[in-house]
């Protein structure tokens, strides 16, 4: 299961579409093995993939000012908004998400290395 946490748009006005979501990976028990990065098209594509295997996406979103994650279903990505998904459009952006996290005092940091 994958959680996404957070958006990282481009910085560059042209190139809004290629934004990266950070996502949190999730084992059976709901416990957290792995932190990543997908661009778009890779978010889209495991999107797809699981969806073709087990007929569920596999991916929850955690949204703005939301007290509980939603599901991401295969429909969301026909939504037109600024992140082509009504989900992705309502993460919090990558600094808003470190704001969070440096609140919580836990000493854990995202950043973009590329």
């Amino acid at each position: 299961m994958y959680l996404a946490v957070c958006v990282e748009p481009n910085k560059h006005p042209e190139k809004k579409n290629a934004y990266k979501v950070w996502y949190l990976e999730l084992n059976s028990a709901g416990r957290m093995v792995g932190v990543g990065v997908k661009t778009r098209e890779e978010l889209v594509k495991s999107v797809l993939e699981n969806f073709q295997k087990s007929g569920k996406t596999n991916w929850r979103c955690f949204q703005k000012e939301r007290e509980a994650s939603t599901e991401i279903e295969v429909y969301d990505f026909i939504a037109m908004n600024t992140f082509e998904n009504t989900h992705f459009g309502e993460l919090p952006t990558l600094s808003e998400f470190q704001s969070t996290l440096d609140s919580l005092q836990s000493n854990f940091e995202l950043r973009s290395i590329a």
